[in-house]
């Protein structure tokens, strides 16, 4: 990355308004970085545009568990909705998704008997995305709420009772 160059005060500034509560915040976080709250702003703002301050921000979603990813909730979701519609109503990058995110499961901690659970779901996602995906149905879910193949209750059961809540880890 290149030397930053030193700001001078004939550089060009800009000015907009802040709430109190907003110039408050950045006031109190910049005196707790010991810098200028123009330095603060600006390094900011920097690191926005360079696309360095997402990935500071986002830092902690590796020390996340797997399953409270943004994927394994889009996966779980998409499970979920099978129950009231078996039609395969998704794109071929969505099944992509999908089928990327439960390759995922077998080195993470989930239950053995939920992730034999997806590695139905994952079979059949692979037989619907290699076919044309005009009036195709998806087996895993049954015919009924009470018949499925993949194991609802299992799952919700997990999610619901066995899952940490997020304070519960150390990030």
């Amino acid at each position: 990355m290149a030397k930053k160059q030193r700001i001078k005060n004939e550089d060009p500034s800009i000015n907009f308004r802040l709430s109190p509560e907003m110039k408050k915040w950045v006031i109190n976080e910049a005196i707790s970085k010991n810098v200028t709250v123009s330095n603060y702003l600006r390094n900011h703002l920097e690191k926005f545009i360079d696309g360095t301050l997402y990935s500071e921000v986002n830092k902690w979603d590796e020390y996340l568990p797997f399953h409270k990813s943004i994927e394994f909730l889009q996966l779980i979701t998409f499970v979920f909705s099978k129950r009231k519609n078996s039609k395969c109503e998704s794109t071929i990058q969505q099944l992509e998704q999908y089928i990327k995110t439960i390759k995922q499961m077998d080195n993470e901690d989930l239950p053995q008997e939920i992730i034999s659970g997806f590695d139905t779901v994952l079979v059949e996602l692979i037989k619907v995305k290699n076919n044309d995906l005009t009036n195709i149905s998806f087996k895993f879910c049954g015919d009924t709420f009470h018949t499925p193949d993949f194991k609802y209750d299992l799952l919700e059961d997990y999610l619901l009772n066995k899952v940490e809540p997020m304070e519960n880890y150390n990030v």
